[in-house]
């Protein structure tokens, strides 16, 4: 297959999956019914304050999380440094479809304000894995745990293996790649299918240094992996306190074990369908056929929640990118004064 069909499948692909979504989300809205939806929203009431401030608390976590993922000689990066970093890579994430890696990218170019890029590349990929890792290992364990009380057909259960079994072949080679040191090749062989063989040579010859820094770091940094994964996993059980909120205050129900199945289950979907952008569509799907099949309620209500789920994503985006637009405005102004005072002293 030539680069050139390569990039166009690429594109293809980048057109036809939000398009299918949009069908996808408009249909559910349609089946589920806009009113019905709504009302949902309105009972949630006050709520929904509460469930965008419990993200802003997780996002906080996933900050301390990052912090353990420089090498121990890097510069200390501050904390809301951290969080910017996250609320404005997430926004991108989110509004670009590039299945959760764009804005990854964007990460890198804000961390080489603070450090080098390899070593601003080699966070941002063990931040990503230990964050993946830990959300789908929570996930799967959740879900198995559930599904062995739960009488479904043999052939839904199968279904949950056998992709499961798959995603975690996904993060062992992921692993190995990295513990190796072979990572940027590997990268670099899979850019230049699709971009050509001087993307490859790029970047084989820039992150060149990157195998070293990943390498070093799991061999001796084994307690920052450990402290990452747990500030991530404590991130996680924010989503399962957002789940109790909205039965409580939408349905009266004060259940947690249904809390965590809708997180559990959710989340399982999220990462096997990572590739469908912002999860527009499948992310409604999902939730309404928890709700409907897994905890007891309709489909209607799993839709609404979804809506929930969609108003936080939308409010956070907002944040980061206007957080982003801040951060731009402030460098250029001190840029301009930076000008204007090597003129005033090259004048003097």
């Amino acid at each position: 297959m030539s680069q050139e069909t390569n990039k166009r499948s690429s594109r293809v692909f980048h057109v036809l999956a939000p398009l299918a979504g949009v069908v996808l989300f408009s249909y559910l809205i349609y089946k589920a019914g806009a009113r019905e939806l709504w009302d949902g929203v309105v009972r949630f009431g006050f709520g929904i304050v509460l469930f965008l401030a419990l993200e802003g608390v997780g996002d906080v976590m996933r900050a301390v999380a990052t912090r353990h993922c420089f090498s121990s000689d890097s510069p200390k990066v501050p904390l809301v440094s951290l969080l910017y970093m996250r609320c404005t890579g997430a926004a991108y994430n989110f509004i670009t479809p590039t299945s959760g890696f764009g804005g990854e990218v964007v990460k890198v170019m804000l961390l080489e304000k603070h450090v080098s890029r390899s070593e601003a590349a080699r966070v941002v990929i063990i931040d990503k894995f230990t964050y993946g890792i830990v959300q789908f290992g929570m996930a799967f364990l959740g879900s198995a745990a559930v599904l062995f009380w739960t009488p479904l057909d043999l052939s839904l259960k199968l279904t949950f293996w056998a992709a499961s079994v798959a995603m975690w072949g996904g993060f062992i080679g992921f692993l190995v790649l990295q513990r190796q040191g072979w990572f940027s090749g590997f990268l670099g062989r899979a850019v230049g299918v699709v971009a050509g063989r001087k993307a490859r040579e790029w970047i084989e010859t820039n992150l060149a240094e990157l195998d070293g820094r990943l390498r070093s770091h799991y061999e001796k940094q084994g307690k920052d992996l450990i402290l990452a994964m747990f500030w991530h996993a404590l991130a996680f059980t924010m989503g399962i306190v957002q789940a109790g909120l909205f039965l409580w205050f939408v349905f009266g129900v004060d259940d947690w074990a249904k809390a965590s199945a809708i997180w559990f289950f959710g989340s399982w979907f999220d990462c096997i369908i990572f590739m469908v952008p912002a999860g527009l569509g499948t992310q409604e799907l999902t939730r309404a056929l928890i709700f409907e099949r897994a905890i007891g309620f309709t489909f209607s209500e799993g839709v609404a929640f979804s809506m929930i789920l969609r108003i936080n994503q939308i409010f956070w985006t907002a944040v980061g990118l206007g957080t982003y637009a801040l951060e731009m405005s402030l460098s250029r102004r001190r840029l301009g004064g930076a000008l204007v005072k090597t003129e005033s002293d090259t004048v003097l």
